[in-house]
């Protein structure tokens, strides 16, 4: 009877090992949203309420403890909460950096800034003046009780109103 109990105790114990893998946050794994509006929970997926937000295609996000049905993940924006695990697969490699060029030095020294991307066309929204413009005309929003029409009655008629007519 005791050799029984310590087998399913053994059997019990691999079984919930296998069940949760657990990172630690440096070393956690990065995984890829492949469903829009993947619904993440922030207490858990049995809390009393919806989602707390959802995800969408491509959103990154890594892997803290992958679970059975949902995992607790981190966001980019440092969130943590759970995720179903059909919403999510291993992420492709980031692509690398560029490196900083030399032309950004020199744009420093003339005082405009310019981003590094060579599709970088045009001034930057802060350097365009605006347009003067002469401020709105003053608008009287007070209105006196001579300037509302008084309701008017249609005029009497001579004729009789004819009496409904219901069928018997």
């Amino acid at each position: 009877m005791l050799t029984r109990y310590a087998i399913i105790s053994a059997i019990c114990a691999l079984v919930t090992g296998c069940a949760t893998q657990t990172y630690a946050p440096e070393e956690a794994p990065e995984y890829s949203v492949i469903r829009d509006f993947a619904s993440f929970y922030k207490l858990g997926p049995m809390q009393g309420r919806g989602p707390d937000s959802t995800l969408r295609v491509g959103d990154r996000v890594k892997l803290i403890r992958k679970e059975l049905g949902y995992s607790f993940i981190l966001l980019e924006d440092s969130r943590t909460g759970y995720l179903a695990n059909e919403d999510i697969v291993p992420a492709p490699p980031r692509p690398p950096q560029p490196a900083a060029s030399a032309s950004t030095g020199s744009s420093e020294s003339s005082g405009r800034r310019t981003p590094s991307s060579p599709r970088y066309r045009g001034q930057q929204v802060n350097d365009i003046p605006l347009p003067e413009s002469a401020p709105p005309p003053e608008l009287d929003l007070n209105i006196g009780l001579e300037d509302i029409a008084s309701p008017t009655s249609p005029p009497p008629s001579d004729t009789p109103a004819e009496p409904p007519k219901f069928r018997y």
